[in-house]
């Protein structure tokens, strides 16, 4: 799904002490989702909409931030910041889901390749909506009370970020970690690519997110090319996510396909399901192959390389 830019924490500076810099990320990232939780009420639908993406996003690179440093970390304490910050993105993960579930239906109207695919999916969205009324009226009050309780104990998590002992953090424990994270997703891609398998291909677009994220505070090791690379994954990430999200809406009309009174109908939504995942899946591999075409060793290389050079000190010149 398109939509607003989606605010970040400033990059690291290559120069600085890693720990404070992760520190300050952290930081500025958690500070995002604090705000993003006080920043509109419910009942401006869109705004408040555009928050909790801003939100789930920033928990989500915190994440992959801690992901990061986890050599250079307690193992109690990042368990707990790591299962914290997963904890408050599914809070707001349904809140999320409903206006996935209506924006898929849209696309697929629009896209239909046929006029009775068309009429097919428009009445998906009209059971769908009376089966589930969750996907359509929104109940402000519990809406209020989910937003507020993950901003407090967004608050909470802060000021843990602001005492935590980060000393220990060295830049080979977070090469290790993108070594690490660049070779599992690219197992994915040049192991064999299993399209059609829901699981697989949810657990491949998990591991493609997890290192695009982790990517982020970094690229001002190299800006052009780090850039160039986390755009790459993000559209492999896009393609994959999608495919996601039809196969969750697949699923919903699976469970309520007596509601439709006619087995044809069921039919002719599935099948176009079936065929923009299809196209998904065929652009994630197109687009997979030659993201991940270089090993991980050698990737760790050139990404160390870059990283002393940009930790340099540049002559001055008069």
């Amino acid at each position: 799904m398109s939509g607003p830019k989606i605010p970040i924490a400033r990059p690291i500076d290559p120069g600085l002490p890693i720990g404070d810099e992760i520190r300050r990320v952290l930081r500025d990232e958690t500070r995002l989702v604090v705000d993003a939780c006080v920043a509109y009420p419910s009942w401006q639908v869109k705004a408040r909409g555009i928050a909790v993406r801003r939100a789930r996003k920033s928990l989500k690179r915190i994440r992959a931030i801690l992901d990061l440093v986890r050599g250079g970390l307690d193992e109690d304490d990042h368990r707990a910041w790591r299962l914290e910050a997963r904890d408050l993105g599914r809070a707001l993960s349904p809140l999320r889901d409903r206006d996935v579930v209506q924006s898929l239906l849209r696309r697929l109207e629009k896209d239909a390749t046929t006029t009775r695919r068309r009429e097919a999916i428009r009445l998906a969205e009209a059971v769908l909506t009376a089966a589930s009324p969750e996907l359509a009226v929104r109940d402000h009050r519990a809406e209020e009370e989910v937003v507020a309780e993950v901003g407090r104990r967004a608050a909470a998590l802060l000021e843990l970020v602001e005492v935590a002992d980060l000393s220990s953090i060295r830049r080979r424990h977070v090469l290790d970690r993108l070594e690490r994270l660049w070779r599992r997703a690219r197992t994915r891609f040049h192991d064999g690519f299993i399209d059609g398998d829901t699981l697989w291909l949810h657990e491949t677009r998990k591991r493609v997110v997890r290192l695009q994220l982790a990517i982020q505070p970094l690229v001002t090791l190299r800006p052009d090319p780090m850039t160039r690379t986390f755009k790459r994954l993000r559209r492999v990430a896009d393609a994959l996510g999608d495919d996601h999200d039809l196969a969750v809406l697949a699923d919903l009309v699976e469970m309520h396909a007596a509601q439709f009174g006619d087995a044809a109908i069921v039919g002719r939504i599935e099948k176009e399901i079936d065929r923009r995942r299809r196209t998904l899946q065929r652009t994630a591999l197109r687009r997979g192959l030659p993201t991940f075409q270089h090993p991980a060793p050698r990737i760790r290389g050139r990404w160390r390389r870059w990283w002393t050079e940009a930790a340099t000190p540049r002559p001055e010149h008069d």
